[in-house]
């Protein structure tokens, strides 16, 4: 009965202790959203995507209705001294201007505007997928170097114990010098493998918090990316789809297509109309008040040099980016097979490691049977135990390897955003960015005389 106890209370234990790890417990997916919201530079991208939405809104600005107050005041004293006659001119005009016709320049910019936002929009994916990269790198660099810290902890405690039995068993006479004396090296070497376990950690740790913001948890690692493609085929057609390289190369083409319309709606006639209103007040006429209606027609009559080079320059333009995008879709695919078999290759890394594992594991169990029946030696059982501490250690890299080679290839097709992760996502395009501007002083502020006249 009291065993049954104690074993329940055992069972409590490492229930608890499996729980409270797990609410602990920091995926890669947690990292990344914590360092997303950390990122500055992609903050500062997302004010400028919102200082091109507002250019957008400027696009129109040359078809808006404009109005202007002018007035002039001014009194004369001519004759002789003594005997001056005073003559004045005093009137105020107020005239509101309406482009009727621009030729299609506001249509063109709105389109050159539009593209462009959708060119920072892409360009803020591709920063966002850095930073995604980044954050995974340090998740993973941290996690390897805390096991690998952990390791070289239980590693250098063995060794210590070893040493301490061997100067007892030295004290003796059980073994010679020789055997303490290369005992000792081995406690020198494991300490000087831990005291870089310890910077290594150290310095994964600064630069985690430097990128997240905060220390973090209990680091873990999937067993697996999702999503993968699982052939060649698959992979070349998604980054065809989605790749942000080839969809911002195309875009180049659009841009540049814009900037042609652009500059034929540049030459065509412009028609413009205005209503004036006007009082006036001299010594010739008197008062007068009168409303003037007006319609004018400007075109060019001929091409200038300028405007003939121009057009030159977005031709040639144009048939570069094409040549790039073909590059741009060329070298995608390229990358997109080399990561694929890094993929492979990385996997079979992890599963010959797993089997070297294995048979150091089994070697280290034989070599310490060997050494109860006195076939073997204390330093032959340490030796064995570093070859499982080593075999251990390289397959925690290979599988960071894998992690790591598997997001690559995500992010080569254009797949490694908040979206594809199952996060909030965190780029401009999917939420309102308030700019809050101070306001513009009043025309009439800047013209007050009691500015000029102090």
């Amino acid at each position: 009965m009291q065993n049954h106890s104690i074993f329940r209370i055992i069972s409590l234990l490492l229930a608890l202790n499996f729980i409270t790890f797990h609410l602990n417990a920091q995926s890669i997916e947690a990292s990344i959203s914590k360092g997303l919201n950390n990122s500055n530079p992609l903050s500062g991208a997302s004010l400028e995507w919102a200082s091109l939405k507002e250019k957008l809104n400027q696009s129109t600005a040359g078809k808006e209705i404009t109005g202007t107050l002018k007035g002039s005041f001014s009194e004369t004293y001519s004759g002789n001294s003594g005997d001056y006659n005073n003559s004045f001119s005093n009137s105020i005009t107020a005239t509101l201007s309406k482009k009727l016709y621009d030729g299609g320049v506001g249509k063109s910019s709105e389109k050159v505007n539009n593209l462009r936002l959708s060119e920072k929009s892409i360009q803020i994916k591709t920063l966002e997928q850095q930073i995604i990269l980044e954050i995974i790198n340090s998740h993973l660099n941290l996690f390897l170097s805390q096991k690998i810290k952990e390791l070289r902890d239980k590693n250098f405690l063995r060794v210590k114990e070893q040493v301490e039995a061997n100067k007892a068993r030295y004290q003796v006479g059980a073994i010679n010098k020789t055997v303490l004396a290369e005992s000792e090296a081995r406690l020198a070497r494991a300490n000087s493998q831990l005291i870089e376990a310890n910077l290594t950690l150290t310095n994964a740790m600064e630069q985690y918090i430097s990128l997240i913001g905060e220390t973090p948890g209990d680091l873990v690692i999937p067993s697996e990316v999702e999503n993968i493609p699982k052939d060649e085929v698959e992979a070349l057609k998604r980054s065809e789809q989605h790749s942000l390289k080839i969809a911002l190369a195309k875009l180049n083409l659009s841009i540049n297509k814009a900037q042609y319309d652009s500059l034929l709606s540049s030459v065509m006639p412009n028609i413009t109309t205005s209503l004036s209103g006007s009082i006036s007040d001299s010594t010739r006429n008197g008062d007068t008040e009168g409303v003037t209606f007006s319609l004018s027609l400007s075109s060019p009559i001929f091409y200038t040099p300028a405007t003939s080079s121009k057009n030159r320059e977005i031709v040639a333009l144009a048939k570069a980016i094409n040549f790039n995008l073909d590059e741009t879709i060329k070298l995608t695919k390229l990358n997109v097979k080399l990561k694929l078999n890094n993929i492979a290759s990385k996997f079979s890394i992890v599963y010959a490691v797993e089997e070297e594992l294995n048979a150091a594991k089994i070697a280290a169990e034989a070599t310490l049977k060997e050494n109860e029946f006195g076939a073997k030696t204390t330093l032959d059982v340490l030796d064995s135990e570093i070859n499982v501490l080593n075999s251990e250690i390289s397959l925690w890299r290979a599988k960071n390897d894998h992690i790591r080679s598997s997001y690559e290839l995500l992010a080569e097709i254009g797949e490694l955003h908040t979206e594809s992760l199952g996060l909030i996502p965190s780029a401009p395009q999917y939420k309102e960015i308030e700019i809050i501007a101070p306001p513009l002083p009043s025309p009439f502020y800047v013209i007050s005389p009691s500015k000029w006249i102090k």
